[in-house]
């Protein structure tokens, strides 16, 4: 049975889209009791895409979107402000992800906030910080893959500029996200009291390209475009075989070199001058290419894979999600959690295996005001004043969402 650690923590997730939602989701993973306080709207992730999303969203909202309960409440009204006031007085992190200023204007800014709950852990995940002349600048994961050099450094060598084909920088802004909200609960446990955290798409992007930034820093040379060849190493990069499929090959040491040279049949090149030294061989790259492009090409990628693997050749199929699915050695490394939605019966959790164990998913995504009625009973409402708020449409339910 997976252990609830972070149980006795409430966290108010007022997110939409992708970064905050999957932070909040995260925390929920491990236990958090998670409350997303969704607008009338709804949060615009439910129906991104193609197709009907359903009462539970597409499949990118239910992914980002499970141990969590549902609260819908206008914040446009005196009620609805009320209402999510007594929600963060009594909880443990507020977490949001709209543009800089959006909060303090909805009345709940972190000063605002810390004046409710004095400890409270008030995270947000912005585009470019909460100061500054980009500070007010709408952001996604596509524009900040391209304004912080991600992009530029994506692509073959002597082509354009490419995106990455998942929202990679939502992703890791998420998980720098939670690592700050854990830092900031032990903070309070050693008596630090609550934390304000920002964490920016820029930062979290730049992070991830620590190396090229450390290096342009130092140098003032920039990362180029590799390809799919990794600059540093040859042979390493990704190769075509027999059917049109392809495999990647990582060749890290000159001992290695004598080894794949055994495993393709090219002990001849094994002492060769021009391939001897990794060094040699990222040097005369095209020559080496000539010879070994071809060849990859003879033979099927199981061929390969099993001559390389025996070798002890860092190698493996370039694989679609298809592919990986259908290895059940791959599938097995996995958190394929169940979460029991109609046409979405299983996803994929968090990557984190805790005493033997994937965190499971103990509530698929909720419905719009799904659990709206519960939660106002929880925080000690009286059946009479949800009844009114529902009236009054300072709050609604998924029915009439």
């Amino acid at each position: 049975m997976n252990r609830k650690i972070l149980a006795n923590v409430v966290v108010i997730d007022m997110t939409e889209g992708v970064a905050g939602p999957y932070a909040a989701t995260l925390l929920g993973d491990m236990g958090a009791r998670v409350i997303k306080v969704e607008r009338r709207e709804g949060d615009w992730q439910r129906s991104a895409g193609k197709g009907d999303p359903g009462r539970h969203g597409n499949a990118q909202f239910i992914a980002l979107n499970r141990n969590k309960r549902d609260i819908g409440i206008d914040l446009g009204t005196a009620e609805g402000r009320h209402i999510v006031e007594r929600l963060v007085s009594s909880a443990d992190v507020v977490i949001s992800n709209y543009r800089a200023g959006v909060m303090a204007k909805l009345g709940f800014d972190y000063a605002r906030c810390k004046a409710l709950k004095p400890d409270i852990v008030y995270c947000t995940i912005s585009g470019f910080g909460q100061d500054g002349e980009y500070a007010q600048l709408p952001a996604s994961d596509t524009i900040l893959q391209a304004m912080s050099g991600v992009m530029s450094v994506v692509g073959e060598a002597d082509g354009p500029p490419l995106r990455v084909g998942f929202p990679l920088i939502d992703m890791a802004a998420a998980n720098y996200a939670v690592q700050s909200v854990l830092l900031a609960l032990y903070g309070r446990l050693t008596g630090q009291g609550g934390a304000n955290i920002d964490v920016s798409l820029m930062a979290a992007a730049a992070a991830l390209m620590c190396g090229g930034f450390t290096e342009y820093l130092a140098s003032g040379r920039l990362p180029q475009r590799q390809g799919n060849q990794n600059t540093l190493l040859a042979p390493a990069g990704a190769f075509q075989v027999a059917g049109g499929r392809y495999i990647t090959i990582a060749v890290l040491r000159d001992s290695h070199w004598k080894k794949f040279c055994a495993a393709t049949d090219l002990d001849h090149l094994a002492d060769d001058e021009r391939f001897r030294t990794n060094a040699g061989r990222v040097k005369h790259r095209a020559e080496l290419d000539s010879i070994i492009v071809p060849l990859l090409k003879s033979q099927t990628s199981e061929y390969w894979i099993e001559r390389l693997r025996a070798a002890d050749i860092l190698c493996g199929p370039i694989n679609t999600i298809g592919d990986v699915l259908a290895d059940p050695a791959l599938a097995a490394c996995l958190p394929l959690i169940d979460i029991g939605l109609p046409g979405a019966s299983r996803a994929l959790g968090a990557p984190i295996r805790y005493d033997g164990e994937f965190f499971g998913a103990r509530q698929p995504s909720p419905a719009k005001g799904e659990h709206t009625r519960e939660v106002l009973a929880e925080f000690g409402y009286t059946a009479e004043e949800i009844e009114s708020f529902l009236r009054a449409g300072s709050a609604f339910t998924a029915e009439a969402g």
